[in-house]
This record gives C-alpha cells, structure tokens and sequence, in this order.
C-alpha cells in the first residue's frame, strides 16, 4: 500500500476488498482499524480476516456516509475514507469518529500502521500485524 502527493488519493487504487473473496492480510486489517477508528468494530473486531461482522460494519458505515452499502471496499470507499487522512507530523492521521488512527507514510510512500511495538509496513497480500497473527 503507497501513496504519494495529496493524502486523499493514496487508497482509490488498492486491491477490492469483497466479502467472502478476499483473502486474510494487513490491508484487512487497516480497514478493520479504520472501521474501529470510527466506532463501527470494536478493537477485537481487527483481526486481518473480512468475514461476516467486517462486511455488516462496512455496509453500515458505508450506508451512514451516503455510499452504495454493498460491503465491498473499492474505490468509492476508499476515497471517501481517504478524504479523512491528515498530515499531523511526524504521522499521517486517519481522523475517525471516535478516534485517531496513527499511520505514517514510510520510505517510497508504503503505509505503515501502528502495531504493538511500532510501526509495521501494510501488506496487501500478507498478515503480518502482531494483533492478526495466531488467530
């Protein structure tokens, strides 16, 4: 996951993520942490797998923002989540509802998310994130 230039286009362009087809990895898990950020999971609820409560929590939070509330996360969604990304040096900020998500945008622009004990590069094919791995 990269960005570069204007924060509000980093996340139009990555991989659907589509209830019942997309595979266990760190790019679950930020959505996860995003929908957490904004009050619709709760912190056990990011565990890097898009099954059933991910895809109701998505549909709602995509009905509660105008969009079509499909549960599938791609462009629109995104975009519209990236419209919440804030440069609060030294991080990149997801602003939530409820409450920030710390991010930064690391070395050629990969996104990195905070893990337990640090910031850990998402992976779009991947779990790599210590609150994912074991379960």
């Amino acid at each position: 996951m990269r960005g570069q230039g204007a924060l509000v286009d980093d996340w139009r362009d990555e991989p659907w993520l589509v209830p019942g087809h997309t595979p266990r990895s760190d790019l679950v898990g930020l959505w996860q942490a995003v929908l957490w950020a904004d009050g619709y999971l709760p912190r056990s609820g990011v565990h890097c797998t898009y099954d059933a409560a991910t895809a109701r929590a998505t549909r709602v939070w995509q009905s509660n923002h105008g969009l079509s509330a499909d549960g599938i996360v791609g462009p629109v969604t995104y975009g519209f989540a990236g419209r919440r990304l804030a440069l609060l040096p030294p991080w990149t900020v997801y602003r939530g509802e409820v409450r920030d998500l710390p991010l930064r945008r690391g070395r050629g622009g990969a996104y990195e998310v905070y893990d337990v004990d640090g910031f850990r590069a998402v992976r779009l094919h991947q779990v790599t994130l210590t609150v994912c791995r074991g379960r």
